[in-house]
């Protein structure tokens, strides 16, 4: 006793201790501070800027009792040597996100400084850093440039801006001359005058690269992201200041197809439409120290040259021949009297709108874990990781050498590389050499989903000095991690995450490695909340969700089940509904009322749309439905009652949305007619006398649990119904789709049957996680394995383990985490 006695007392003293080393080190911190387009230092002057600060202290229980901001067009404001535009004053509150700017109308095109100064519940205060942005004119009414290309490539559209049917296709189509070679754009231009400041706002289309004086401009890659480009087109801003000189500069382009400009054999409703042919646009505004400005602007004054790239697709891969490349085309003093003078080309039909979410970057690289030799000729690279991007390599050869690069998800029984799960995409690039020592190489204008890169050659295989596998994606910031003592959990978020990755290029795809590469809004429905959790999304869902709104059909309010792409109509009310779905997820995490504020009437008007698309409150049966469910006798659109369980919650959401927004006349209307849809669904789809949905599949009776749908008083007995059907129909296993694989384990946790779920999740055999895990890394489209094995959704139960393991809920009536429940 005495012993332990002594422990405790020094036990209690070392506490005692680490209390007073904790108030001596108390500290009070803002980590990050930002305004709307921080990620951008542009943003649209279409609303008053919103200013938001994370703040940390070493102090328990600390919280923010008050802040400051300060606006100012000049840093000396902040010496006090200048007044500020704005200063809100010390404002006794909490709030931390979204502040809105409160003073006078902005300049555009100039810095604008800022300052948030925080205070917490003890009187301690802190500053930021001095921040800065700019604001530019929304729309085209600021650009004096001028589309630029070659003459090769007709801009011949149909009425409607893009194809929308195989005649249509087919009819223009023979009156559209391809020009599928990249593009060179170049101009030179004098500096006579020391330089203050220096802003170039740039894209081109499909895809482009920006050179000033030889270097490169910004580390994006794929720029500009996909967009619906007869609404809408990304460019970029840069601050190239300290990369222009006195004397002679240069600024440089090349331009490739992306999705714009694709080769006729894509023109399809569900692969590419086109859009015209390659193009340019660029404006560099210079400010002098004596306060005069010139611009440079893309013009007839360019040079053009057909590119080194003599082949380039997304789907099919890349052919670069690196004798085509002009030594020096970037650079000042360059010859370019034989290229051709560029033409002006008609402007797309989408507005140019600032890129407001995180470009796509080079995020890591990896060595290949394995190179093998299976043939004569051939060099196989294994780069241990399923995964999107590409290949770089270093070679050694001959002149007129060509190297041959194709890649896929994995090999065949035999070793060799099987291009199978590529579907119709060809998948392969080619590098021909110039000759004449090292020669590094990776694709400008395609990207791969691949783990193996095969490497042949013509006439023979060159030295191969080193291979990187470069990883592209959004480069969205990580902002959670997931570990426990269960390998398999911890695998299936592994491949969840690097899923998530190959997937989230500019928009959230459903695949990245086959001749598809779409915005599927179901898949990005259920993986949201997964996404959330593991990555900042608020701007890359906040971009996506504009080109969904801009998209809608205004003849009737449809929402597509694709995005970004032209409309078109097609039955998917459980994929359309994503966009509402989606919304919510987003205020939940982000507590952005502004986003539910711009896309309300288009949510409205879609929820108008289903009124009048289906009958007596019951929609029609889709074609999708729980897509991959293994449930008995499944066919594409099962269950059927799933369009209606989709009207209800929308209406329930947009209740929810309304009420958020101060509407309460609309949030009562909305859960008025979630009432009426509910009472249509239980008549139509409800079998009482046996306590059951339709035909008693897992989906057919999970989702109604999940969405509280079931009558007062029968819950029980469709639930006990429903372990059941697993337990013995169902031999413990999963039957479930994309959808029920989401929401039956979160509505068995919410329940109170989590061990039910958890039985599921780590079950063996066929079909389980577990046999996904065992062959691949990241997650596979279907439960047979077949197809795409880099498909996130079957991926949704990440978010499961965060909520249901680490045990972190949202509290819907304190959004972004203001309160939450442990």
């Amino acid at each position: 006793m005495k012993n332990k006695s002594v422990f405790l007392f020094i036990l209690l003293m070392h506490f005692i201790r680490l209390e007073a080393v904790d108030r001596n080190l108390e500290s009070l911190q803002i980590l990050s501070v930002h305004c709307d387009g921080w990620l951008s230092p542009s943003i649209e002057a279409v609303m008053p800027p919103r200013f938001s600060w994370q703040v940390s202290s070493s102090r328990r229980n600390a919280r923010q009792s008050a802040y400051q901001l300060e606006v100012a067009s000049a840093e000396a404001a902040f010496q006090g040597k200048e007044a500020f535009l704005w200063d809100s004053g010390k404002m006794l509150s909490a709030e931390s996100q979204h502040v809105v700017y409160q003073g006078p109308s902005l300049p555009v095109n100039v810095w604008i400084f800022y300052r948030v100064t925080v205070w917490d519940d003890a009187g301690k205060s802190c500053k930021s850093g001095i921040q800065r942005f700019r604001l530019t004119v929304p729309g085209k009414g600021h650009w004096d440039a001028k589309w630029i290309g070659s003459k090769t490539g007709l801009d011949t559209l149909p009425a409607k801006g893009f194809f929308s049917g195989a005649k249509e296709e087919g009819n223009l189509g023979d009156r559209i001359h391809h020009d599928g070679r990249s593009l060179l754009l170049r101009r030179s231009f004098e500096i006579r005058k020391k330089l203050k400041s220096a802003w170039v706002a740039a894209t081109g289309l499909g895809l482009y690269e920006l050179f000033i004086n030889g270097r490169r401009v910004g580390d994006q890659v794929l720029s500009p992201a996909k967009s619906p480009y007869h609404m809408q087109i990304l460019y970029d801003n840069y601050d190239v200041t300290d990369w222009l000189k006195r004397g002679e500069n240069a600024v440089a382009f090349h331009v490739g197809n992306g999705w714009y400009n694709p080769y006729k054999k894509w023109w399809q409703e569900y692969r590419m439409q086109w859009f015209g042919s390659k193009k340019a646009i660029l404006q560099l505004q210079l400010t002098f120290e004596d306060g005069s400005c010139e611009s440079i602007v893309t013009d007839e004054s360019w040079k053009t040259l057909p590119g080194p790239a003599l082949f380039n697709c997304i789907y099919d891969g890349e052919l670069f021949d690196a004798r085509e490349e002009p030594e020096g085309w970037k650079m000042p003093g360059f010859d370019d009297h034989l290229w051709s003078r560029a033409v002006t080309k008609k402007a797309p039909l989408g507005r140019l709108t600032p890129t407001d979410m995180p470009p796509i970057r080079v995020v890591e690289t990896k060595r290949p874990v394995g190179i093998t030799y299976p043939r004569k000729g051939v060099v196989l690279y294994n780069f241990g990781q399923n995964f999107a991007g590409w290949a770089r390599f270093t070679f050694r050869g001959k002149a007129g050498t060509k190297v041959r690069i194709r890649y896929s998800e994995e090999l065949d029984k035999s070793g060799n590389l099987d291009v199978t799960c590529n579907e119709g995409a060809g998948a392969t690039a080619e590098y021909i050499l110039k000759g004449g020592g090292k020669e590094t190489y990776e694709p400008q204008f395609t990207y791969f989903g691949f783990q193996y890169a095969e490497v042949t050659a013509e006439p023979e295989l060159p030295e191969l000095d080193d291979a990187l596998g470069c990883v592209i994606q959004s480069d969205n910031r990580v902002t959670g991690s997931f570990d426990c003592d269960n390998e398999l959990v911890n695998k299936i978020h592994r491949a969840t995450v690097w899923s998530q990755k190959s997937n989230m290029l500019g928009y959230p795809m459903d695949c990245p490695q086959r001749d598809e590469r779409l915005g599927w809004f179901g898949d990005a429905q259920v993986t949201a909340e997964e996404a959330l959790f593991n990555f900042d999304m608020e701007h890359f869902y906040r971009n996506w969700f504009a080109g969904i709104r801009e998209n809608q059909n205004q003849a009737d309010y449809d929402i597509p089940i694709i995005s970004p792409r032209p409309y078109m109509k097609d039955e998917g009310v459980e994929w359309s509904s994503s966009y509402l779905t989606m919304v919510w997820d987003h205020y939940r995490y982000y507590g952005d009322k502004a986003l539910i504020e711009a896309n309300y009437e288009a949510m409205c008007k879609y929820l108008e749309f289903l009124d009048h698309h289906g009958t007596g409150f019951i929609q029609p049966k889709g074609w999708i439905g729980d897509w991959g469910s293994k449930a008995k006798g499944w066919k594409e659109g099962d269950p059927e009652s799933v369009p209606t369980a989709y009207y209800h919650l929308d209406a329930l959401l947009l209740s929810r949305m309304a009420d958020v927004i101060g509407k309460p006349k609309d949030a009562e209307n909305f859960r008025r007619k979630a009432i009426q849809i509910a009472d249509a669904y239980n008549r139509q789809f409800f079998h009482p006398e046996n306590d059951s949905y339709l035909d008693g599949s897992q989906m057919a009776n999970a989702f109604p649990l999940y969405l509280g749908l079931v009558p007062e008083g029968k819950a029980s007995k469709v639930l006990e119904h429903l372990i059941q059907q697993i337990e013995v129909a169902d031999s413990g296993h999963l039957t479930t789709g994309v959808l029920g694989t989401k929401y039956m384990p979160e509505m068995l946790a919410n329940v109170g049957r989590a061990e039910v779920a958890w039985h599921l999740i780590t079950r063996k055999g066929y079909p389980s996680w577990a046999l996904m895990m065992e062959k691949y890394n990241t997650m596979c489209e279907f439960w047979t394995l077949k197809q795409s094995h880099n498909h996130v959704m079957m991926g949704s139960i990440d978010s499961w383990f965060y909520e249901n393991l680490a045990g972190i809920h949202l509290v819907d009536e304190h959004p972004a985490y203001e309160q939450m429940i442990l």
